[in-house]
Parts: C-alpha cells; sequence; structure tokens
C-alpha cells in the first residue's frame, strides 16, 4: 500500500489538481532558460534539462532570476506549483498561469516528494497530499 503525506500550506492561487510531480533540487530561472513553446527547462546543466513539464505538478525551492520566469506562465504550462517561498516572479507567474499554486508550508515539500510521486494540491482547503510512488 502507498503512504499518503500530508502537508499545510499557503494558497498563492485557489484549485485542485491531482497529478504526477516533478521535482527540482534547485531554485528554477526563466528568460533565457525555458522553453515554453515545449514546455522544458533548456539550462544545459539544470536537474530538469529538456524534462516535459506540462500537467505536471512543478515542485521547485523558489524561482531565480529576472522577469523572464514569467515564461512558466505562458504557453505550455505546469498542472501547479509548489514551492518554498515565492516572490514577484512566482506570484506574477501564477496569476497568469491561473493555476494551483502553493507556498510556505509546515514542512519542506522536497523533503518528502520526488519526481513521480502523485500530488494532489488543494489550495483552496491550504494543503497538498503526496502519495509515494510505488518503490
Amino acid at each position: 500500500m502507498s503512504e499518503t503525506i500530508r502537508i499545510k500550506g499557503r494558497a498563492e492561487w485557489p484549485g485542485k489538481v491531482t497529478a504526477e510531480a516533478l521535482v527540482s533540487p534547485i531554485p528554477i530561472e526563466g528568460f533565457a532558460n525555458v522553453d515554453d513553446v515545449h514546455g522544458y527547462i533548456t539550462e544545459r546543466y539544470h536537474p530538469l534539462f529538456k524534462i516535459p513539464y506540462e500537467g505536471k505538478i512543478l515542485v521547485f525551492p523558489s524561482p531565480r532570476g529576472s522577469g523572464g520566469f514569467m515564461k512558466f506562465g505562458t504557453g505550455k504550462i505546469p498542472a501547479a506549483y509548489v514551492h518554498r517561498r515565492g516572490n514577484t516572479l512566482s506570484d506574477a507567474c501564477i496569476m497568469c498561469a491561473r493555476v494551483p499554486a502553493m507556498t510556505d508550508f509546515e514542512t519542506d515539500p522536497l523533503s518528502v516528494i520526488e519526481t513521480g510521486d502523485t500530488v494532489f494540491v488543494n489550495a483552496d482547503e491550504g494543503y497538498i497530499e503526496i502519495t509515494k510512488k510505488e518503490k
């Protein structure tokens, strides 16, 4: 039986969605480092280099860099955003994407979520549920 973990957090944009997690252990930069037409990161040495994020729960520490992070809110977009801490870059991106987004968790989501886990983001009620992938 799969383990399920619930973590409370703060909603940045409302909504509910369940999808597979795609986890970046390092911050994500936009501008020239994302291809929003194809929906993947183009930063050569990034752990998610050319891995499609469309329809996934994108889990990452924080955005970094310039307003180019907005590209994550246009074109092919993730199903939801889950991150440790946001800023004006993530806020503007989330407003454009209009997908559920959460931050400020009671437990660091990157310490629990792995790529391939199923995540239910319930930004309406302020929590995420992680169902661990079968090992």
